[in-house]
């Protein structure tokens, strides 16, 4: 398999400080990524599945990696 699933969980904010948060499935070709890069693309996963505007703050709250979940329970 050369993709990995994520889930990630976040909230956000806008101009007027309302919340919301939510969950959303990411996927990421396996390869070597830094920190900033995987959080950059979970961000902008979260930014186009929710149709949010740039003006939007986005906090990653919990990322889980869903297919090495899934590989573990197939042991």
């Amino acid at each position: 398999m050369d993709k990995i699933l994520y889930l990630v969980s976040f909230k956000s904010t806008d101009k007027f400080n309302n919340i919301d948060s939510g969950h959303c499935a990411a996927v990421l070709e396996k390869g070597n990524y830094t920190e900033g890069e995987l959080v950059d693309f979970f961000i902008e996963s979260v930014r186009t599945n929710f149709n949010l505007e740039k003006e939007r703050e986005i906090i990653i709250t919990n990322i889980i990696n869903l297919t090495k979940i899934r590989r573990e329970l197939e042991e």
